[in-house]
């Protein structure tokens, strides 16, 4: 019970994909209704052309049939008959290229817009996703939710669903018209049809398993490519191309077995649907001839016209073939694209948030608790108040939570417990698009989009003149290098910044952070890829822009936090020390003084430690 339960569930779930997904080519009603029309009309004229060239011509016109010919005023006009019934069957040819015509212009304008909205209602909801769903998942993967699914959803619905219903109708009307001319021969012809549904309901479960299975082994490969490549660098400085060929290797194997599968099971249809159309042929041919030579319940003409019908069915037969198999990996894909659109954010904006206007930049965390895994906590009851204007630098070992702190400032992330309040609001009721406008966030991870370098400072500021940009790159140290690039702030940097060093790529990210100017500014390790003599010259910098503005600071180099009017140093997840530079080094047996001496001896062994100080 259990199981046929889950089994009328997973219908009725498809069913729902379906009508859902109908719903984006509906939204094209007027191209819709007229490429149904067209496809209508197509149908009609390949009804027309058997009966003509068989029942009309052999029965009424070459055998002089006066009493047929009379109703249509052609008594004793044998030759304009028969040029009559060349003209239709020429004007039928005609208006069968012409609709072939409308048909291609018509689904191509349907499909493209279609599959536009589908792809752009796809990415509109992942933009939505909150940080957590893209760690969870690999770019490979969504890459081939976005680009082949939508393409595999339109296929059915613009061309399947279409000629599913046209070619059904020109089975029916076929055999209503060989009914009408002779209901015996009609039922011979159409008594192998229950078999063919048969087939289908027995066929078609497999379908739907296989398309699972390779959306899966694709998702994989897509995703195995997009590692190699976007770590192209890293897979060449450790001599890793044989490894990773060799990790490619298996689950393109899997895909190819995948296809494998698919095409046999497609080959059945195909040979099943061929072998039963051509045993129909035969059969109507045999018992034809034997009522055209043994009694007189047929002429020669409705023979022929029955075998052109049953001749014609070639093309729906082989139509329903391969459409269910279509059907299914459409719905199937289409599945897949509304789990994204109907993924939840877990950071949601509430009804009627705040809007920060004039905001001074005081922060104040209260008893916060977080973690990324629901029993694991990277913080724990973590309290702290930056006041408006202050410069808090945050010292710790790698995987303290430091940085897990500064995104839930900016919220990226809830808290599981506890607080974050800016200007004395809690940041859950804030307007997300206010508090990113007013929490700008340089990372060590930092991403250079594919256009002008220009552009890339300018990302978060569209208002921004060149003026402005030029200002940012200066108070980032950037312009010197910008300056000798060869088309300056022009120059059309690859993505992810190929073609920029560490630091310059750095550089930028701080530009574009002061552009966007904040009144708090997070700082991820932002000097991390940048040298010595370049990192002195971002602090100038870093001088003027706490002026009027909260800034917090993750460092590693601790050497610059000195001009940070407080530190503070957590420890697994806790704040175990704070106070100024100063104050933490006289702790001898404390973290930072540790952390300050071990760094000191290391930078000295390098020679480096002058000209850092």
């Amino acid at each position: 019970m259990a199981e046929e339960k889950n089994q009328k569930e997973k219908k009725r779930g498809k069913g729902s994909v379906f009508f859902r997904t109908l719903i984006y080519f509906l939204k094209y009603g007027f191209s819709v209704t007229v490429l149904m029309a067209v496809y209508l009309l197509f149908s009609a004229v390949s009804v027309i052309w058997p009966y003509m060239t068989g029942k009309v011509l052999f029965d009424h016109v070459l055998e002089k049939d006066d009493v047929y010919l009379a109703q249509y005023g052609l008594a004793g006009k044998y030759l304009l008959a028969l040029a009559f019934v060349a003209l239709v069957l020429i004007g039928s040819r005609l208006i069968s290229e012409l609709s072939r015509s409308i048909m291609s212009i018509m689904m191509a304008r349907v499909a493209t817009s279609t599959v536009r909205d589908i792809k752009t209602d796809v990415f509109s909801a992942m933009s939505r996703l909150s940080l957590s769903f893209y760690t969870s998942k690999q770019t490979g993967g969504l890459m081939t939710r976005v680009l082949n699914d939508a393409n595999r959803v339109a296929d059915f619905f613009i061309d399947g669903l279409p000629s599913m219903i046209v070619q059904g109708l020109t089975v029916v009307i076929t055999f209503v018209v060989m009914y009408r001319l002779n209901w015996e021969m009609a039922l011979i012809a159409c008594i192998l049809l229950p078999l063919l549904v048969f087939m289908t309901v027995k066929l078609r479960p497999g379908l739907w398993s296989l398309s699972t299975r390779r959306h899966r082994a694709e998702r994989t490969v897509s995703g195995r490519a997009n590692d190699n490549l976007t770590g192209a660098r890293v897979v060449k400085a450790f001599g890793q191309e044989d490894a990773e060929i060799g990790r490619f290797v298996d689950p393109n194997e899997d895909l190819k077995d995948v296809e494998i599968n698919i095409v046999r099971l497609r080959n059945r249809f195909t040979i099943l649907y061929n072998l039963i159309q051509e045993v129909s042929s035969i059969w109507i041919w045999i018992v034809g001839v034997f009522f055209v030579l043994k009694t007189e319940q047929i002429d020669l003409g409705v023979l022929i016209t029955f075998v052109g019908y049953v001749s014609q069915l070639n093309g729906p037969m082989r139509f329903f073939s391969y459409v269910f198999r279509t059907f299914a990996e459409s719905i199937s894909a289409a599945e897949r694209l509304f789990q994204i659109i109907d993924s939840e954010p877990e950071i949601k904006e509430i009804d009627n948030p705040v809007n920060m206007n004039n905001s001074k930049g005081e922060i104040e965390l209260k008893d916060v608790t977080f973690g990324y895994l629901k029993d694991v906590p990277v913080l724990k009851n973590v309290s702290l108040k930056v006041k408006e204007g202050e410069m808090l630098g945050i010292v710790g070992h790698s995987g303290a939570g430091k940085t897990t702190l500064v995104n839930l400032i900016s919220r990226l992330y809830d808290v599981n417990s506890g607080s974050i309040r800016i200007d004395g609001t809690d940041v859950k009721d804030l307007s997300l698009s206010d508090l990113r406008r007013n929490v700008a966030l340089v990372s060590q991870d930092t991403y250079i989009f594919m256009g002008s370098v220009a552009d890339n400072i300018a990302y978060g500021n569209d208002n921004a003149s060149r003026a402005d940009i030029i200002r940012a790159a200066k108070l980032a140290s950037a312009h010197d290098f910008i300056s000798k690039l060869p088309d300056g702030y022009d120059t059309i940097v690859g993505a992810s910044g190929k073609g920029l060093s560490g630091g310059e790529k750095q550089r930028i990210s701080i530009a574009r952070a002061i552009l966007a100017d904040p009144k708090i500014l997070i700082l991820d390790e932002a000097t991390a890829s940048v040298d010595t003599e370049t990192e002195k010259a971002i602090q100038n910098s870093l001088r003027i822009l706490v002026k009027g503005r909260t800034v917090l600071s993750i460092a590693h180099r601790l050497s610059t936090l000195r001009e940070a009017d407080r530190l503070i140093v957590i420890e697994k997840g806790e704040i175990v020390e704070e106070g100024t530079h100063d104050e933490l080094l006289e702790i001898e047996d404390g973290i930072f003084h540790r952390l300050y001496e071990l760094q000191n001896k290391s930078m000295a062994s390098n020679g480096l430690w002058e000209s850092a100080v």
